[in-house]
């Protein structure tokens, strides 16, 4: 009975511990996205550096994502893709630094990329 209750204060412990680590060490920057498409309806994925595709909500858009603080220096890129049924896909990729110029500049990332029909 007693080793039972060691081993779960022992399990709370370790996993207390390891919350309060990753809150601690996950710092993250807030950014705003403004996107327009024309036409509008394309759905927008952005991703980090090589990391995998997010989905982040369809045109027009207005969102809040949150970004690694560390994210804006070195040599990080933030890349979106509108994509929409019958058209072809846009890209745009930023760098870190040139985030950060627009958010300053802007307040917000703004894209509007302008969908081109896939006609075959």
């Amino acid at each position: 009975m007693q080793i039972r209750c060691v081993s779960r204060y022992m399990f709370f412990s370790i996993l207390t511990g390891m919350l309060f680590l990753t809150g601690c060490s996950s710092k993250q920057a807030a950014v705003n996205f403004k996107i327009h498409s024309e036409p509008e309806g394309a759905y927008i994925v952005y991703k980090q550096d090589n990391s995998s595709w997010v989905y982040l909500g369809i045109t027009p858009l207005n969102a809040v994502e949150n970004l690694a603080d560390g994210f804006f220096a070195g040599d990080h890129t933030l890349t979106l893709r509108a994509m929409r049924c019958g058209y072809i896909d846009q890209t745009k990729e930023w760098s870190g630094e040139g985030i950060e110029e627009e958010i300053e500049a802007q307040g917000k990332i703004f894209w509007a990329p302008r969908l081109i029909e896939n006609t075959p």
